[in-house]
């Protein structure tokens, strides 16, 4: 075996070109000494950890564009939810057939379930100022109840004005609402509460309006002739008065009532065929005229 240069040993030198033996014992020296550092190099590399593969730097996620912040939208007038709209249909129809109690029972199961809902909050006051007499809970109902410009809401105030006996609110009420609506009981009602305030010229005003929606409504025209009598308007009051009379000439109380106009007024000829008319009857008197019934716009 060869001695290495490091470990006590010194390779021969050479002692000239071409001395004999040079080539035999150099050339494997140098061999073995090419191959140490390759054989190093390959351990080493061998126990060196593997390193990792260089990989590209993930992109940067785009920043997210903020949305534009929208405008909610107004809140539109809140209705009944579902249940409390097929409550409050029940409801109106059993007021049409006069069962007030069942009707109040299925307002109050709407109120319960939807007691933000003005439509429930004004069926409800209303029927307890029309029906029920519960003045003070039907202005609590409507105190909420902020629709500006709602008809309805004005007739039902004007209705409870005019309940607690308020003439002048219900002249308001009532005057404010057929400025939106045309409803011919709150006309009637109105002109009502003016001849009560001795607004007679206002209260005229409002029954010949109402005059053409109810030409056969005898209480209309009666009120008609009253007003026009204490205006001094004795013609007109005449006209009203025999088209009562002839309305049914088979009764008494027409034709009394024409008498006793012309006993006023100074007509003493008018006033005796009036009463023969009346006589001639046999005495029969005209039936009661019905009740003034709420409006249900």
């Amino acid at each position: 075996m060869y001695p290495f240069p490091g470990r006590g040993a010194t390779a021969p030198r050479a002692r000239g070109k071409g001395t004999p033996g040079s080539s035999v014992i150099i050339g494997p020296v140098r061999r073995s000494l090419a191959l140490v550092p390759l054989a190093l190099l390959a351990a080493c590399s061998a126990h060196a950890p593997a390193r990792p593969a260089a990989t590209a730097p993930a992109p940067e996620a785009a920043a997210p564009t903020p949305s534009p912040v929208a405008t909610p939208p107004a809140a539109p007038p809140t209705p009944a939810p579902a249940r409390a709209d097929v409550l409050v249909a029940r409801a109106r129809a059993l007021r049409a057939e006069g069962d007030v109690a069942s009707a109040r029972a299925r307002l109050e199961a709407a109120f319960e379930a939807a007691p933000e809902s003005d439509e429930v909050r004004l069926e409800l006051a209303d029927l307890l100022i029309v029906d029920g007499g519960d003045l003070d809970r039907a202005e609590a109902l409507l105190a909420p109840v902020h629709a500006a410009g709602d008809g309805r809401l004005l007739l039902v105030l004007g209705r409870l004005a005019d309940a607690r006996g308020d003439d002048e609110g219900a002249v308001v009420a009532y005057g404010e609402a057929l400025a939106v609506l045309d409803d011919p009981n709150a006309r009637l009602r109105r002109a009502l509460a003016l001849e009560r305030l001795d607004r007679r010229g206002e209260a005229i005003a409002e029954l010949e309006r109402l005059r053409p929606d109810r030409p056969s409504d005898p209480f209309v025209r009666g009120r008609l002739a009253d007003l026009y009598e204490g205006t001094g308007r004795f013609h007109e009051a005449e006209a009203e008065l025999r088209w009562l009379a002839e309305l049914a000439p088979d009764r008494a109380a027409g034709w009394n009532r024409l008498a006793r106009f012309y006993d006023r007024t100074g007509h003493p000829r008018e006033a005796r065929e009036a009463a023969a008319r009346a006589r001639a009857t046999g005495g029969r008197q005209e039936r009661a005229l019905r009740p003034l019934l709420p409006s249900r716009s």
